[in-house]
Order: C-alpha cells, then sequence, then structure tokens
C-alpha cells in the first residue's frame, strides 16, 4: 500500500508522456481522493483550460514539480469534555 502525498486542493504537475496523447498542460488541482487501485493512491483532478475532471494515479504525478502540502496537523482537546448528552434525564416508558 502506497501512502497518500497529497490530498484535496494541492496543486500538480504530471510526468512528461504520463497519460499519451491526452496529455493536459499546466497544473491540475486536486479535487478529492479515490480509493487506491493496486495498490496505488487515485485522485480526482481538474486540470487548466480543461472543463472536466480526471482520475490520476500518483505515480503518473511528477514529484518532484509537485510538492506535497504539509501533513495536517490536528490539536487534540487536552482536558475530558462532557458529553453534550445527560444520561440521568433519559426516561424509559415502559409498557
Amino acid at each position: 500500500m502506497q501512502n497518500r502525498r497529497y490530498r484535496s486542493g494541492d496543486s500538480i504537475l504530471l510526468k512528461p508522456g504520463a497519460l499519451g496523447n491526452s496529455q493536459p498542460s499546466g497544473r491540475g488541482s486536486i479535487l478529492s481522493c479515490l480509493p487506491e487501485a493496486d495498490g496505488v493512491a487515485q485522485y480526482r483532478v481538474q486540470f487548466e483550460n480543461e472543463n472536466f475532471e480526471r482520475r490520476i494515479r500518483q505515480d503518473d504525478i511528477d514529484l518532484t514539480a509537485s510538492p506535497s502540502a504539509a501533513p495536517e496537523t490536528r490539536s487534540m482537546p487536552q482536558e475530558k469534555t462532557a458529553s453534550w448528552i445527560n444520561s440521568r434525564a433519559i426516561s424509559i416508558r415502559k409498557r
């Protein structure tokens, strides 16, 4: 399994000749991540001057010309907060 280098909103360039004669020109913007195929990450991408989206495999992306975004850092709450559900206020009616 290959780990994903890119996420939605990243800008990429393809390797020369990666898609043969249908090679798009310019940069592409990653719209979403798709499930892996044969252990390779895939992305839904829209390129400049195109009005449709393409499915691109990670091994078709020029990694040196397309730097990946910094890993997302999420801060986890340090203190435990109370649940929004008050279990003592729930009453169950018997039939």
